[in-house]
C-alpha cells in the first residue's frame, strides 16, 4: 500500500492545513478499506479528509459514496470529534506522524493523531496527553497505544533539514557506511530522495563517506538545495511503473529511469497526486482480487470439464462394446443356445470363444470387444438385447454429460471474457468508495431550468459576496427578491435565457427569500445585468455584509411561492414548481409556504411520493429532503 516519506508529508501537511486550519468537522465516516473520512465545512464550502493509518491522508472538496450504516469506531469518533473546530495541523519533525489540534465551543481542546508508521492507527488525546480513542490498540516494544495510557511519540531521530551544516553533519556520521544508507536512513531522507540526490551530484551511491573528496561534499548540498526546492515547489506527478506499483511524487524525479515508467499523470497540486495514487492503488488491489476469484473459479471448472470429457469418452468406448459384444452374440444366438445341450464345453465360431461352465450355469463368452459371462438359463437373444439396453442406458448418461460438458464449456467462455473485460476497465477510483469532485456551484443552491439553463443562488451573506465576485459574468442576469435577507440569483447566460426561465429563476429566488418565512403566497421579483451591480457603496454609505448596489432600471417579475419535489430514476429532484411541471417528472409534490415543520413535512412528502420504506432510506430521505425546504417550514398542498 502507498507509503509517504516524512519530507513528502511536509509538503503534504502544509497544502492540507492551508484550508482546513479554522474549519468545523461535521461528521466521520469510516470507508470499507478502514479508511476514516472527517467532513469539514469551512466558510459555506464543503471538504472531506481522508485518514489511511499506516499509508496516507488528503483533501478533497467533493465527496465519497458512504456505507448506510456507520461502523461503531466511526460513532465513538462521531461522539468525540463532531462540532469541533480544527485550531492547527502539523507534522512532527522527523517523524511520519500528523498531529490535528481541535476544540470544542467550550475550549476543550484534544489532538487526533495520525500515524502513518506501518503499524498505523488513529488516536485522540485529551489535553494531558491521555489517550481516549485509538482506532486499534498497539503494543511496542517501547511504547503502547491503550485507551487511558499516555500518549509517547517514537523515539526522536535525527532528520536533514539544516543543509548550511551539511558538511558537520556528514563528519558525525559512520564513516565506514555508505552514503545513499546514511542519507536514507540516518539523515531520514528516504531511499527514493537519496538517490535523486546522488544522482544529481553525480555520486556513485556506493561510496562511503570517508571516501567523498571535498568538491563532492559540495556537489552534494546543492543536489540536496535542488531536491528540497523541487519536493515544495515543483510540479506533483502520478508515475505507474512497470512493475504494477503506483506513486505519487512532488515532482518528476531526475533519477527515474524512462524504462521503469508505464504511465505519467501531473496533477495540480501534491494532495490531488496522492489521492489519484491511492485511489489507483486501491482499486488495483480490488481488480486484482476479482481476477483472482474468476481465474480460481476458472481453474475449478476447467477442471470438472476434463474430468467429464474424460468420464464421456470412458462411457462411449464402454457402449461401444457393450453394443459390439451384443451384436456378435445374436450373430452366434443359435449356435451358443446348442452348447448348452451338446455335451461340447467349449467352442470357436469366428471372432468368438465360448466356454460352458457347467457348475454355474454360465457360457464364458470371449470377443475382440470384450469378455461376458451370460446364464444358461435364459434365452440368448434376450442377453444380448439387454446389453443393447445397457448401451442406450450408458447413451443417455453420456447426453446429458455432453450437455453438461457444453454448459462448463460457456461458463469458461463467459470467464474468459469476464477477465478480459476485467483488465479493460481498471479504473481510477475505489469501487463503492467513489470520489465525486463537486462542480462549483454545487456548493450553493442550484436547479436547471427547463430551457437548460443553470441558476444559481447564495445560502448566506458570506456565499451571496462570494458568488458575485467569483461567477458573475457579463452574459448572466442577477435575480434578487424584494424582501430583506433574500439571497442574491445568478441566472447564467441569462441574457440569451427565454422568458420562462427568467421566470422560474425568479420563483427560486422568492422561495428561498424571507417571503416564504413570513408565509407570503406572492412577492416580486427583480433582475437586472451585472454592470448594474457594484459591491462599492456610494461615499458616505454603509454597504451591509453580503449587500450590493444596484444602478439603473430593474426589471420586475412577480412570482408565487411554490417549491416541487419529486422523484427521477429513483433521486430526488427539486426546484421551482415551473421547472418540475415542465420537467415530464410524473411524480412529485408540491408545497407552499406553511407552518409544518420540516421533519413532518418530510416524513408526509415521502409517504407521498415513495409509500413504505425501510428505516435506513427513510433517514436519509428526511436529512435530504428537510435540506431542500425553506426556513424549515411549509405545508404540502399537492401530489401529482
Amino acid at each position: 500500500m502507498l507509503e509517504l516519506s516524512f519530507i513528502e508529508l511536509r509538503r503534504l501537511v502544509n497544502e492540507v492545513a492551508e484550508i482546513i486550519t479554522n474549519s468545523r468537522i461535521d461528521n466521520v465516516y469510516q470507508l470499507e478499506d478502514g479508511s476514516i473520512i472527517f467532513k469539514i465545512l469551512k466558510e459555506g464550502s464543503k471538504y472531506e479528509l481522508r485518514i489511511i493509518p499506516g499509508a496516507c491522508l488528503y483533501l478533497v472538496s467533493g465527496e465519497y459514496e458512504k456505507p448506510k450504516t456507520p461502523t461503531e469506531k466511526a460513532l465513538r469518533l462521531r461522539r468525540l470529534l463532531n462540532n469541533t473546530f480544527i485550531k492547527e495541523i502539523e507534522l512532527i519533525e522527523g517523524e511520519r506522524i500528523i498531529t490535528l489540534k481541535v476544540s470544542k465551543k467550550d475550549k476543550q481542546y484534544y489532538k487526533v493523531i495520525v500515524e502513518l508508521l506501518p503499524r498505523g492507527t488513529l488516536i485522540v488525546i485529551d489535553e494531558n496527553n491521555t489517550i481516549l480513542y485509538t482506532l486499534e490498540e498497539l503494543h511496542m516494544r517501547d511504547r503502547k497505544i491503550v485507551v487511558g495510557e499516555k500518549y509517547v511519540t517514537p523515539p526522536s531521530r535525527l532528520t536533514i533539514t539544516n543543509i548550511e551544516n551539511l558538511e558537520k553533519i556528514l563528519d558525525s556520521l559512520q564513516k565506514e557506511k555508505k552514503i545513499v544508507s546514511s542519507l536514507a536512513v540516518d539523515l531520514g531522507l528516504g531511499g527514493r530522495y537519496a538517490e535523486e540526490t546522488l544522482h544529481l551530484a553525480g555520486i556513485d551511491k556506493s561510496k562511503k563517506i570517508s571516501q567523498l573528496e571535498v568538491d563532492e561534499k559540495k556537489k552534494l548540498k546543492e543536489s540536496l538545495e535542488n531536491v528540497f526546492r523541487n519536493i515544495f515547489s515543483g510540479k506533483p506527478v502520478v508515475v505507474k511503473f512497470r512493475d504494477k506499483s503506483i506513486q505519487p511524487l512532488p515532482y518528476m524525479l531526475h533519477s527515474i529511469r524512462e524504462e521503469e515508467v508505464e504511465e505519467i499523470l501531473y496533477t495540480e497540486n501534491f494532495c490531488e497526486a496522492v489521492r489519484i495514487a491511492y485511489e489507483k492503488t486501491l482499486a488495483e488491489k480490488f481488480y486484482e482480487s476479482r481476477l483472482e476469484k474468476i481465474r480460481d473459479e476458472l481453474l475449478l471448472i476447467e477442471k470438472e470439464l476434463r474430468s467429464k470429457l474424460e468420464t464421456i469418452e470412458k462411457l462411449k468406448q464402454t457402449s461401444q462394446s457393450k453394443k459390439n459384444l451384443a451384436s456378435i452374440i445374436m450373430n452366434y444366438a443359435k449356435d451358443l443356445e446348442e452348447l448348452k445341450t451338446s455335451g461340447v464345453d467349449e467352442i470357436t465360431i469366428g471372432e468368438l470363444k465360448a466356454r460352458l461352465k457347467r457348475e454355474e450355469k454360465t457360457i464364458h463368452i470371449s470377443t475382440p470387444y470384450g469378455e461376458i459371462e451370460i446364464s444358461t438359463f435364459e434365452s440368448i437373444p434376450r442377453q444380448a438385447s439387454k446389453i443393447f439396453d445397457e448401451s442406450k442406458s450408458i447413451d443417455k448418461a453420456i447426453d446429458k454429460l455432453e450437455k453438461e460438458a457444453e454448459e462448463l464449456k460457456r461458463k469458461i467462455e463467459n470467464l474468459e471474457k469476464s477477465l478480459e473485460i476485467e483488465n479493460k476497465i481498471r479504473v481510477d477510483t475505489s469501487i463503492r468508495k467513489r470520489y465525486v469532485k463537486m462542480k462549483w456551484y454545487e456548493k450553493y443552491r442550484w436547479f436547471y431550468t427547463s430551457e437548460g439553463f443553470l441558476a444559481v443562488a447564495g445560502k448566506d451573506a458570506s456565499s451571496n459576496l462570494t458568488l458575485i465576485k467569483k461567477h458573475m459574468e457579463d452574459a448572466d442576469l442577477v435575480f434578487h427578491a424584494e424582501v430583506k435577507g433574500a439571497p442574491i440569483l445568478i441566472l447564467k447566460n441569462g441574457v440569451n435565457a427565454g422568458e420562462k426561465s427568467r421566470l422560474e429563476a425568479a420563483q427560486f429566488a422568492a422561495c428561498y427569500s424571507r417571503a416564504w418565512r413570513e408565509e407570503l403566497t406572492y412577492t416580486t421579483v427583480y433582475y437586472v445585468k451585472p454592470q448594474q451591480i457594484s459591491l462599492t457603496p456610494p461615499q458616505g454609505h454603509y454597504l451591509p455584509r453580503g449587500g450590493v448596489i444596484v444602478k439603473g432600471e430593474k426589471n420586475y417579475l412577480t412570482v408565487k411561492l411554490e417549491l416541487a419535489i419529486g422523484i427521477r430514476d429513483n433521486e430526488i429532484v427539486w426546484g421551482p414548481l415551473l421547472t418540475i411541471e415542465g420537467s415530464g417528472i410524473r411524480k412529485y409534490v408540491k408545497i407552499v409556504p406553511g407552518k409544518k415543520n420540516a421533519y413532518t413535512l418530510a416524513l408526509e412528502i415521502i409517504k407521498t411520493i415513495y409509500g413504505e420504506l425501510d428505516k435506513q432510506k427513510y433517514s436519509e430521505l428526511i436529512e435530504k429532503i428537510t435540506q431542500i425546504i425553506p426556513y424549515g417550514k411549509g405545508e404540502l398542498v399537492h401530489s401529482a
